[in-house]
């Protein structure tokens, strides 16, 4: 790791762009980091409407987007992003239905006995928008307190569950796309909290 995990602003904007500027761009990028939680609650849900987003690439962009403010430690993501856009381009060869009768069979047995958890993720998701706003108008006291107040969620609320809840996906699950998504709630979280969680969990490797 290089040490950027958890850094939630892009680096220090030169010295030549204004504060409006680098407000913009944090803005910006705490949009990204709501729509890659808004994407680790959606498919924790796995619903209707999560099926059809795996099967059009929607969290896959999400994380992606997310990820690109990361520098190095976007790295982490690469490799089962691939495996998500594989998924979604052989969508056409698989019927719905057969997605969602695979999905649901690990989902019913690892995620929903935690599922209370999905609330703490939609409420940091909906706290990043928040920021993003206050950042966009340029209300940085504001931006800067809603921040703080996503990191007292993610640590009192989400760090106690996906940990374990990553973990299990990642091994034990009997679906690919499923042991896909655990490393990449993993690395989210990692990146959210500041502590590697992929390495802490599934060992060097993240397998």
């Amino acid at each position: 790791m290089t040490g950027r995990l958890g850094d939630w602003e892009p680096a220090p904007a030169p010295a030549d762009e204004t504060v409006g500027a680098f407000a913009r761009q944090v803005a910006q990028a705490a949009g990204d980091r709501a729509e890659a939680w808004a994407a680790v609650g959606q498919v924790l849900t796995m619903d209707e409407a999560a099926i059809t987003a795996l099967r059009d690439g929607g969290p896959s962009a999400a994380w992606r987007a997310g990820a690109r403010w990361l520098g190095d430690d976007a790295g982490m993501f690469w490799a089962d992003l691939i495996t998500l856009d594989a998924f979604a381009r052989g969508a056409g060869r698989r019927q719905p239905a057969a997605d969602a009768a695979s999905l649901g069979r690990d989902h019913a047995a690892i995620v929903a006995p935690a599922l209370d958890v999905v609330a703490y993720v939609r409420e940091v998701a909906d706290l990043c928008r928040q920021e993003a706003a206050a950042w966009g108008a340029g209300d940085m006291a504001k931006g800067k307190a809603l921040r703080v107040r996503e990191r007292e969620v993610i640590d009192a609320e989400l760090v106690p569950v996906l940990p374990e809840l990553g973990s299990r996906l990642a091994r034990e699950a009997q679906v690919k796309v499923w042991q896909t998504l655990g490393r990449l709630v993993l690395a989210w979280l990692s990146v959210e909290s500041g502590k590697d969680y992929q390495r802490a969990v599934l060992g060097d490797n993240g397998r």
